[in-house]
């Protein structure tokens, strides 16, 4: 890594798994502020989920690649510093809401700042790592991420009832709960803003313009099919975690309220499942990214999104999640989730151009955001009918992926026989 310090490079992983918490935690926590806060009739919550998360990530198609150009033109560090000062004070608001459109607003500040950070990160993917290291790399990345998915679900998301224990009530406990978010974003920015360097590979920021910067991405995903293979693994990969994201915890706490339990069972239910998903990204993306090294890319995606097809379908066949059979299943589905980004980041590091990278990876970020908006709208309208829908839906998603990738391998050898 030319011209990235060891401390640099050591710094960027507590930085993505921060990123990767204050990402999650507000997801985790929306069931809560739904029911305990404002009250929101169970019936209709996937819908309102679906509605916010869709809205969210509208806003940041529109700005993801934008953010990507600036991050070329100004430079990394104010790019992803000022997304994460945005989502702290989305964190400080959120409790505060007291009518369901004040969600909407918040949603739209801490959309602006993920569309900042989530882009910035995934760059830095492509400025830090040699290319023959690249996939060891992102799999490092993915265990930090799953490190700190890990902690959110298994520690975080049981402070209130911690708070409640402690006699708070339950506003005040969801409130004191989401700060710890404002305090994780604020730590995070400081360490971008002192730690990280702009990359090895573009270190002076671009002086094109954007409008040159979006025809050169365009162009590429044009010219290149492994681009484009990269782009629609992403829409899938990142629809896979908004999933988990989005709907276990509402999914656990509306089965647990159905059945006579109480919401913060649903959530120690949530506490047990993610942690299996997040614990098996954890363990299982370094040996992904060993393994990716020494594969074609598109091998890569091949593998990973098998394994994700089956692990979101089996899980949108549980009927019970309070049954010990989803933990096999949850293993299998984490497994495919680190898998599909790893593989996904892996190829579009591997075949951007050097020139346009920071614009090229910002439509590989604005893809994943389109497959977010696929996962979060049409997701919380089957949750309505069926908890596991969104799963379904997710299995359905990958499977397409995985053919697209049989189909580029197959092209693509055609072409390099017949030349």
């Amino acid at each position: 890594m030319p011209n990235v310090g060891r401390m640099n490079a050591l710094s960027f992983f507590p930085v993505a798994m921060l990123n990767t918490s204050v990402f999650a935690f507000m997801n985790f926590m929306q069931p809560y502020i739904l029911s305990e806060h404002l009250g929101i009739a169970r019936g209709i919550q996937g819908t309102v989920v679906g509605s916010i998360s869709t809205m969210q990530e509208l806003i940041i198609l529109s700005l993801t690649a934008l953010m990507g150009a600036l991050a070329d033109k100004l430079g990394r560090q104010p790019v992803f510093s000022l997304g994460l000062l945005l989502m702290s004070v989305a964190y400080f608001c959120f409790p505060l809401a007291t009518e369901l459109y004040h969600l909407y607003l918040i949603r739209v500040l801490f959309a602006i700042g993920v569309s900042a950070a989530s882009t910035v990160l995934i760059i830095y993917t492509g400025d830090y790592p040699q290319e023959k290291s690249r996939a060891k790399w992102n799999g490092f990345m993915g265990l930090f991420q799953g490190l700190g998915i890990t902690i959110t679900s298994l520690f975080l998301t049981k402070m209130p009832a911690i708070f409640q224990e402690k006699g708070f009530d339950a506003i005040q406990s969801g409130t004191y709960t989401l700060w710890i978010g404002t305090f994780i974003c604020l730590t995070a920015a400081i360490l971008v803003a002192t730690m990280l360097k702009p990359g090895s590979r573009q270190s002076k920021p671009s002086r094109s313009s954007l409008k040159n910067l979006f025809r050169d991405g365009l162009f590429a995903a044009k010219s290149d099919s492994r681009i484009r293979l990269a782009f629609v693994a992403s829409a899938a990969a990142r629809g896979d975690i908004f999933v988990v994201g989005i709907f276990t915890f509402l999914w656990m706490s509306n089965f647990a309220l159905d059945n006579g339990l109480s919401i913060n069972q649903g959530y120690a239910r949530g506490a047990f499942v993610i942690p299996i998903i997040a614990g098996t990204v954890l363990i299982t993306s370094p040996i992904f990214g060993f393994i990716m090294d020494r594969i074609d890319r598109i091998y890569g995606v091949m593998i990973a999104f098998s394994l994700s097809t089956i692990g979101y379908t089996m899980m949108g066949l549980v009927n019970d999640p309070m049954s010990n059979t989803i933990i096999p299943i949850a293993i299998i589905l984490g497994a495919g989730e680190g898998a599909c980004i790893i593989s996904s980041t892996t190829l579009i590091g591997k075949t951007a151009p050097i020139t346009i990278r920071g614009t090229v990876f910002g439509a590989f970020a604005m893809c994943g955001a389109i497959g977010q908006i696929i996962a979060g709208g049409v997701g919380g309208i089957l949750f309505d009918y069926i908890y596991t829908g969104p799963f379904l839906l997710m299995g359905g998603m990958n499977f397409l992926v995985l053919l697209m990738a049989i189909y580029t391998w197959l092209s693509r050898k055609k072409a390099s026989n017949s030349s």
